[in-house]
């Protein structure tokens, strides 16, 4: 007897191969009812185009588009899904994001495991970028099928916190109304990270499928790589400042130069050559990770080494200038984080 579930999918302008991740949702082999919510701000948004499209091609679906914008605090993403979350018909939830696609079984597999548990309250997918077209699309492609990605699953299969991603989440309604309600994480930034920490805290256990949330590398310049970064890195230093502050020694280049100078000192190993060895295995190591990940190879070998070597000696001085500020920009909007993790939005 699996249960209904209600998808809800916020929309924010024309992702890169819309129609095939927002079609994803219609094409889950799920024995239970499922309910598909759309949720859009504005009637004239170039989403709402794309959904008509998909609910005219799909009539024998239960499929809503749901337009307008709440105001319970500085988070897009909370004021323009609430309306969706208030309306859901059912109790579980899948929250996904727009330029998200999933395989047709990842629902089922994933209720598979709340219903073996019933303190398991939360189920999420790691993301995986996909298809770059640009050289700063391959960066983030770079970082977040390696690095990012190792990270994230070596995190939650040690299982000590929290550690949560809003592309790919479902959650009970119930649970989540129990720790405040969507509504009360609208003052963060990070309403994900913060959702995963309260319904930790509350005794609701975390875990992952062996799914990928799959996202198109969406990144067209230089400047936009490495303000997503730095935005992704300052919102953590407020929300899990001490794993935010070691960070820089779970990264390859700061590792290499460490253990090359420890070596050169006890040893009197040659610096150079512990440097390029340790470099050369981190390397071999994350192309492993990636094939066992993805099953397969990436769509470019040369450029995708040379855009991990940018990656990797990118992350420090990015870590450094994120450390050093307090404010982001995202979607058009500035704000500036207060020392308990919320943000207030910044006069420019």
């Amino acid at each position: 007897d699996y249960p209904p579930v209600t998808i809800i999918r916020p929309l924010k302008g024309a992702d890169m191969h819309m129609r095939r991740t927002l079609e994803s949702s219609f094409l889950q082999d799920y024995p239970g009812p499922i309910e598909i919510l759309f949720a859009v701000e504005d009637a004239d948004d170039p989403a709402v185009e794309v959904v008509a499209d998909l609910l005219s091609c799909y009539p024998q679906a239960c499929a809503r588009l749901l337009v307008g914008r709440d105001n319970v605090g500085i988070n897009p993403k909370v004021n323009n899904m609430l309306k969706a979350y208030e309306r859901a018909r059912h109790d579980l939830l899948w929250v996904c994001d727009s330029n998200v696609s999933t395989d047709p079984g990842t629902l089922r597999r994933s209720v598979d495991l709340l219903l073996d548990n019933k303190r398991m309250g939360v189920i999420h997918h790691v993301a995986f970028s996909e298809c770059p077209a640009t050289f700063s699309a391959m960066l983030d492609t770079a970082f977040l099928t390696t690095n990012h990605c190792r990270m994230y699953l070596a995190i939650n299969a040690v299982g000590i916190a929290s550690c949560l991603m809003g592309k790919s989440n479902i959650y009970y309604k119930s649970a989540l109304d129990s720790v405040g309600g969507l509504a009360a994480f609208g003052k963060y930034l990070a309403e994900d990270n913060m959702i995963g920490q309260a319904l930790w805290h509350a005794g609701w256990q975390h875990t992952m499928t062996g799914d990928l949330a799959r996202q198109p590398a969406d990144i067209g310049r230089f400047a936009d790589y490495c303000s997503r970064r730095i935005r992704w890195v300052r919102t953590r230093k407020y929300n899990v400042t001490l794993a935010t502050l070691y960070e820089p020694l779970t990264e390859s280049l700061l590792l290499a130069v460490l253990t090359s100078w420890a070596l050169r000192h006890l040893y009197g190993c040659n610096a150079y050559a512990v440097f390029g060895a340790f470099t050369g295995c981190w390397f071999a190591l994350d192309m492993l990770f990636y094939y066992r990940i993805n099953h397969g190879s990436p769509p470019s070998w040369p450029w995708f080494v040379l855009s991990w070597l940018c990656r990797e000696a990118l992350a420090l001085p990015l870590w450094i200038i994120a450390i050093a500020g307090n404010s982001v920009e995202w979607r058009g909007q500035h704000f500036r984080f207060r020392l308990n993790g919320t943000a207030d939005v910044k006069a420019c």
